[in-house]
């Protein structure tokens, strides 16, 4: 399956070193202003090659919108997002045609279809979701017609270094942006960054956990059962590369509390019903409550590494590899606007539901 969404759907084609990738919106309502802009600016913080332990890959990712949007406005038809593969470099993946590289998606694609492009993993690369940001940003315009629904993802952990404090209301949110890992807090950003370096200088690589947070939510985004909020954030974000773990609110350290502990009271304030604690995330039931929605993904590290590794070749003849070509040590602060991305696109699709749920 390559769509995303119910009412805001989202379809995503091409591969790594194909001549495009791309997608189409389909349902975005007709008559929303877009901003190619601020667009460009959302794809341009997903880039590769902006800093030292990111791919060297060098594309300029320019956002071709050829569909759907007339004299910047929105027709109501299909928007199709195109962006061209300039920088591929196919020679690297030559060895590797009839090699399965550990914990990549080599084997099961194979086997799963009997055929596969091993150029910078095909259609299994991060190199996909450009123009699924891109999406994402629309999507963030089309909300903001309607709310002041405000999304933020940070990085929280990369490999052994955390952020101690776990209160996110503790942070500047103004900084993430002033680091190259998108941290918060500049000490702990300092500290990421040299785990970062030590590990490149050994051929390795790093994951973490990413934490996302909805400031401005509308109640009743959401259904009871099938359709909940959080399954519709963790369909998506499981789609990620990489992502291994989800959880909002509390997460699995609910496991540990009495309900007595986890339970968020209902209270008044400016005559207003909000909650005295947040535990639950902003979720409740299924269904946003209007309170910070609040997850967090756990990213493993990238599977591509300089070192000599064990594997076997499509004959079943045991080899050894060192994985050659471009690849980032930690994909995690270029996933920071891949999560923010597709939060957009999922609150997109649950608006509009919520509005055809009225009806």
């Amino acid at each position: 399956m390559n769509t995303l969404g119910t009412h805001f759907k989202i379809t995503s084609f091409g591969e790594s070193h194909g001549s495009h990738v791309g997608c189409v919106i389909d349902g975005c309502p007709a008559g929303l202003a877009i901003d190619l802009d601020a667009i460009q600016q959302a794809v341009d913080k997903r880039k590769t090659n902006q800093s030292a332990f990111t791919s060297e890959r060098k594309e300029k990712d320019i956002v071709d919108i050829i569909s759907g949007v007339y004299q910047g406005i929105t027709l109501g038809s299909p928007i199709c997002i195109l962006i061209r593969n300039e920088d591929a470099q196919s020679k690297d993946y030559d060895a590797l045609k009839h090699v399965f590289r550990p914990s990549h998606a080599d084997y099961t694609n194979q086997q799963k279809y009997g055929i596969r492009d091993e150029r910078g993993g095909g259609r299994s690369s991060i190199r996909i979701t450009a123009p699924l940001v891109a999406a994402g940003a629309i999507a963030k315009q089309l909300l903001q017609n309607y709310s002041s629904m405000q999304v933020t993802a940070f990085v929280r952990k990369i490999g052994s270094v955390a952020l101690l404090e776990t209160d996110y209301h503790q942070f500047d949110f103004n900084a993430i942006e002033k680091n190259m890992v998108r941290c918060p807090d500049d000490i702990t950003a300092t500290k990421m960054i040299q785990h970062i370096e030590e590990t490149q200088a050994s051929g390795d690589t790093l994951g973490g956990v990413i934490e996302c947070v909805v400031r401005n939510m509308i109640v009743g985004l959401g259904e009871p059962i099938f359709g909940k909020l959080q399954s519709m954030l963790a369909n998506a974000m499981m789609s990620i590369n990489t992502v291994k773990g989800f959880e909002f609110g509390d997460g699995f350290d609910n496991a540990n509390l009495k309900g007595s502990e986890s339970n968020d009271a209902f209270t008044v304030e400016n005559n207003l019903i909000t909650t005295t604690t947040n535990h639950s995330g902003g979720i409740q039931g299924g269904i946003s409550n209007g309170q910070d929605l609040v997850f967090r993904l756990a990213f493993k590290p990238i599977s591509s590494i300089s070192q000599t590794q064990h594997t076997v070749d499509i004959q079943h003849q045991k080899i050894e590899i060192q994985i050659q070509g471009r690849h980032d040590t930690c994909a995690l602060p270029r996933a920071v606007p891949i999560v923010e991305a597709y939060t957009y696109l999922v609150l997109a699709d649950a608006y509009l539901l919520s509005k055809l749920s009225k009806i």
